[in-house]
């Protein structure tokens, strides 16, 4: 008997299209504030960024037309929104600088001493203990790499709804510390933990998003390396909003449940440290993560569900369909 192709067909759901339209969003407000800034960027300096978006174009072209198959192409798209999102959000941070706003290290610093925090104390505490003081730096590294690995463990566990509301999170989070960050542009807690004055001399491999911040701020037109990005961002610390996103987004995969919530609260115990944030930078963040992640968050979700077919469609066994919870 000849095989027929069983897998669910590709649905389009409410949570995708609010992803698409934040893209957009973010795709127009970078254009217009390279315009306004004189930043511009140089698609060349970095090829081979471009095939991750050819591959998975054609992957959700192929699922979504030639061979419908709802699981492969909810993943092609997510993993492209996310890179679009990662991609805008990053350009976006360059222009946030350019506009040149009061720094507000000493403001940030001060909210820190106010709450009686004593960073000397938290930065030996890790001195003393080089494992551990390692360990978390590692842990710090790992936020990008962790924006691929947590979208393959949801579409391992078929959790595709996740994965959507993992994306919009994210993207709505990465708009919304750029657009803050403008506001409180920060050079970082470098020359405070180095004891040194502020445009001092730093030692060779420490502070290099400093010179670049300064060319923006200057503002003489700034040309963008892609092979060359660095993070620009202080107040709110997108670090933490990543770590807690993970978490939250591994949260119902209860074999990477723990594993996840250790490494990244590792990483956000250096954010402070290898990422020379301010304590108020950390709080700002989570603060964002978890109105990223509020119950509005999942009402894409609902309307989802509210205009699924009433009656239930007969699969084949082995088919595959997004969850409805």
């Amino acid at each position: 008997m000849e095989h027929q192709h069983t897998a669910a067909p590709y649905t389009i759901t409410a949570c995708t299209r609010r992803i698409w339209v934040l893209i957009a969003v973010m795709a127009t407000a970078t254009v217009a504030s390279f315009l306004a800034t004189g930043v511009r960027v140089d698609p060349f300096s970095r090829p081979l960024l471009f095939v991750p978006f050819g591959v998975l174009g054609v992957t959700w072209w192929l699922y979504t037309s030639v061979r419908p198959d709802q699981r492969l192409a909810t993943f092609a798209e997510g993993f492209t929104q996310i890179l679009l999102i990662l991609l805008f959000g990053t350009l976006l941070s360059y222009a946030a600088a350019a506009f040149a706003l009061p720094l507000q290290d000493a403001n940030l610093l001060a909210i820190d001493t106010a709450f009686g925090i004593n960073r000397s104390s938290y930065i030996g505490f890790f001195a003393c203990r080089p494992w551990l003081h390692n360990t978390v730096t590692l842990a710090y590294f790992t936020l990008m790499p962790q924006f691929v690995f947590v979208p393959l463990v949801l579409f391992a566990a078929k959790q595709a709804q996740r994965l959507q509301q993992f994306t919009f999170a994210a993207g709505a989070s990465l708009f919304a510390t750029v657009v803050i960050s403008a506001f409180t542009p920060a050079l970082s807690t470098i020359y405070l933990d180095l004891n040194l004055p502020v445009h001092a001399e730093l030692p060779p491999g420490m502070g290099m998003h400093i010179p670049i911040l300064e060319q923006l701020r200057s503002g003489v037109s700034y040309l963008i390396q892609l092979d060359a990005i660095e993070g620009l961002v202080t107040f709110p610390s997108f670090h933490t909003i990543g770590a807690l996103l993970f978490i939250w987004a591994l949260w119902t995969v209860h074999f990477v449940r723990w594993v996840a919530l250790a490494l990244n609260s590792a990483l956000i115990a250096a954010t402070p440290i290898t990422g020379t944030h301010y304590f108020i930078d950390v709080a700002g963040g989570a603060v964002v993560a978890l109105l990223a992640v509020s119950p509005r968050n999942g009402s894409a979700a609902a309307r989802d569900r509210l205009h699924a077919p009433r009656h239930p469609i007969r699969k084949a066994p082995g088919s595959w369909s997004p969850p409805s919870s």
